[in-house]
């Protein structure tokens, strides 16, 4: 009897095990976020096809997403607190009966709807929502996963790349300068500059005399999920008259030659459209897909180059008075706005002198950033801290101290200076206690 008993009760636990694991065939195993102006997508990472329903609530404004027969990832438990977008203000998630609900908190009202994408060599199923609310669309932007995506208050990433080197000289022009050499100082310089303005971080393609593959710099661009790429150079011709600097965007030639190269290649294309990868989709709807995106990085890099262009013609003379358009390799990412700067003509005396003083090249290097940092203030990507600063004008937050805070330790991890915490807060000297309510000021 009792040998029956115990041979009864192991299959009540191998039968309540199988039913346990099966009640939920499905996993949520991901989301991923691509934040864009006026458009916000999510998109659910699924191991297996699974049935859902979206709908709006408001009072506050909000949207459900109900996916049947799933739960979430472990990893996922935690992480859904990071997930936030300029019209996204929190991201959470449930358990139900029958499977599990995502609540969307919105800062305000939007269209949203929802669409199923099949399984490819890449992604497996997933499910994506789309959050619009009415600007203009911008489809370059890539999606950040989970595992790195921006919490607000991000610095705006521009990558610098100083053209040429190592065993690439580039142009060589009067009184023994080398572009390589000129350019490379103008870099250093711009990158300095840019990283001195609070919200702004600059990443080097090169910091020294190598050689790099036209390529390569822009991989170094999108692994540093750039939100500009901007390519510095220095000319020549065969006229030493020839003279000027000029300021360069992509062509549509140049588009049209570099969306045919990247639909050839579907598995470098996924999420270069906003998350959307291009290798499940048909041709036609690929190559829309892949125009938009690169129509938009295009009208985006010609707003930036001509505020630069605007700034470089107080220093220096320009070629011409308007950007110009070429298909420049390093210029081609369909996902980073990039522009060439050409700050020269090194085959001309009197620009190859200026190129060759150290004050010349910091004059440009610091009209280069003050347009960068006028085009991305007036059109500031969302999550960044630019973004934040305009969205949060004049409102005040709290945060309370805890054990091992220091007042210059709060200042740093929200953004603001310690002269404006101590005078908000009326505090005399730098001394809190744990428990303390601190008033944080608008950036």
């Amino acid at each position: 009897m009792k040998k029956i008993y115990q041979f009864t009760l192991k299959l009540f636990l191998i039968f309540s095990l199988f039913f346990t694991v099966s009640a939920f065939g499905a996993m949520v195993k991901d989301v991923r976020i691509a934040q864009e102006n006026g458009l916000t997508r999510l998109i659910f990472d699924l191991s297996s096809p699974v049935s859902h329903r979206l709908f709006p609530l408001s009072n506050p404004d909000r949207v459900v997403l109900d996916i049947q027969d799933v739960e979430l990832a472990a990893k996922l438990q935690t992480k859904l607190s990071s997930i936030s977008s300029g019209v996204l203000r929190k991201l959470r998630a449930g358990k139900r009966d029958d499977g599990t609900r995502f609540v969307l908190d919105l800062n305000q009202k939007v269209k949203a709807k929802s669409s199923v994408l099949e399984a490819n060599a890449k992604y497996g199923p997933r499910v994506m929502v789309e959050l619009s609310y009415g600007k203009k669309v911008n489809l370059s932007v890539p999606v950040k996963t989970t595992k790195n995506i921006a919490n607000v208050k991000r610095d705006i990433v521009i990558v610098v790349d100083a053209g040429h080197g190592g065993k690439d000289p580039g142009a060589l022009g009067q009184y023994k300068v080398r572009e390589k050499d000129i350019v490379l100082s103008i870099a250093k310089e711009l990158a300095r500059k840019l990283n001195r303005v609070d919200g702004f971080k600059a990443v080097m393609t090169r910091s020294s005399d190598v050689y790099l593959k036209l390529r390569e710099r822009s991989k170094i661009a999108r692994e540093a999920n750039a939100d500009l790429l901007v390519s510095i150079h220095a000319d020549a011709f065969t006229n030493p008259k020839a003279r000027g600097a000029s300021v360069w965007a992509l062509s549509l030639s140049g588009k049209t030659s570099e969306m045919g190269r990247w639909l050839a290649q579907q598995e470098q294309s996924a999420e270069l459209v906003g998350g959307i990868s291009l290798d499940d989709k048909d041709q036609l709807l690929a190559e829309v897909l892949l125009d938009m995106s690169m129509n938009s990085k295009i009208q985006f890099s010609l707003d930036i180059g001509s505020k630069v262009l605007t700034q470089m013609d107080k220093v220096a003379h320009m070629h011409k008075n308007t950007v110009q358009q070429a298909g420049f390799v390093v210029l081609k990412s369909p996902d980073i706005p990039s522009i060439l700067v050409e700050t020269g003509f090194v085959s001309n005396s009197t620009e190859a002198k200026n190129l060759g003083s150290a004050g010349y090249r910091k004059k440009l290097a610091a009209a280069m950033s003050k347009g960068i940092v006028q085009a991305f203030t007036s059109n500031p990507p969302e999550g960044s801290l630019l973004s934040w600063q305009q969205h949060n004008k004049g409102r005040v937050s709290s945060y309370v101290v805890s054990k091992g805070d220091t007042l210059s330790e709060i200042a740093r991890k929200n953004r603001v200076s310690i002269t404006a915490l101590r005078k908000a807060n009326t505090l005399k000297n730098d001394v809190i206690w744990i428990g303390q309510k601190l008033v944080i000021p608008a950036g």
